[in-house]
C-alpha cells in the first residue's frame, strides 16, 4: 500500500499507508479576490478585516494539512518531496504576502479616489489645483504599486508552476 498525497492535484506516492490530502489554494485565493471586489465595489471597507480573518482561517489549516504529510513523507524518508514541498510554500507564503500588499494598495487607490471626488465635489477649502495635482501623483504611485505588485505575482505564480513540475516528475517517476 502507497501514501497518496494530493499537492494542487499532484499525486505523489510513498511510504507503507494511505493518505489523500488535497491543498486547495486556488479556492482560498478566489475567494480572497472576490471577497475585495465586493469591497471595493461596495465601498464598505471594514468588512475587510472580516474577510482578512476567514481567508487567514483557510491558509491555516491548508498549511497544517501540507506540514503532517511532510512529516509522514519525512518519516518515510522521502526528503526529495518535503523539499520541494517546502519550496511550495515559500513561494505560497510569499504570494500570499503580495496578493495582501496588492490588496492594501487597492483599497487606498480606492480612498484617494474617493477623497478626491469628495474634494471637488464638496467644495474644499484646499487650493484646487495644487490639491488636485497632488492627488493626481498619489493616484498615479498606487497605480504603479499595484503594476508592480501584480508583476512580482505574476513571477512567483511562475515558480510555483515550476515547482508543481518537479512534483509531477517526482510522481512520474514513483509510477513507473
Amino acid at each position: 500500500m502507497f501514501i497518496y498525497v494530493y499537492v494542487f492535484g499532484v499525486r505523489v506516492y510513498s511510504g507503507t499507508s494511505y493518505i489523500l490530502c488535497t491543498y486547495d489554494m486556488h479556492t482560498s485565493y478566489a475567494l480572497f479576490y472576490s471577497g475585495l471586489s465586493t469591497i471595493l465595489l461596495s465601498g464598505n471597507i471594514t468588512t475587510y478585516p472580516t474577510l482578512c480573518a476567514k481567508i487567514t482561517a483557510s491558509f491555516s489549516v491548508l498549511s497544517d494539512t501540507i506540514n503532517a504529510v511532510k512529516s509522514i513523507l519525512q518519516s518515510n524518508n522521502r526528503t526529495d518531496i518535503t523539499k520541494v514541498i517546502t519550496q511550495l510554500q515559500k513561494y505560497e507564503g510569499e504570494k500570499l504576502n503580495m496578493t495582501a500588499a496588492l490588496h492594501l494598495e487597492k483599497l487606498r487607490l480606492r480612498n484617494s479616489e474617493v477623497d478626491k471626488a469628495i474634494s471637488i465635489g464638496g467644495g474644499s477649502n484646499n487650493s484646487g489645483k495644487e490639491q488636485e495635482g497632488h492627488d493626481d501623483k498619489t493616484a498615479q504611485l498606487l497605480r504603479n504599486g499595484i503594476q508592480t505588485l501584480e508583476g512580482k505575482i505574476s513571477k512567483v505564480i511562475e515558480s510555483i508552476n515550476e515547482v508543481l513540475e518537479e512534483l509531477r516528475c517526482i510522481a512520474m517517476d514513483e509510477s513507473e
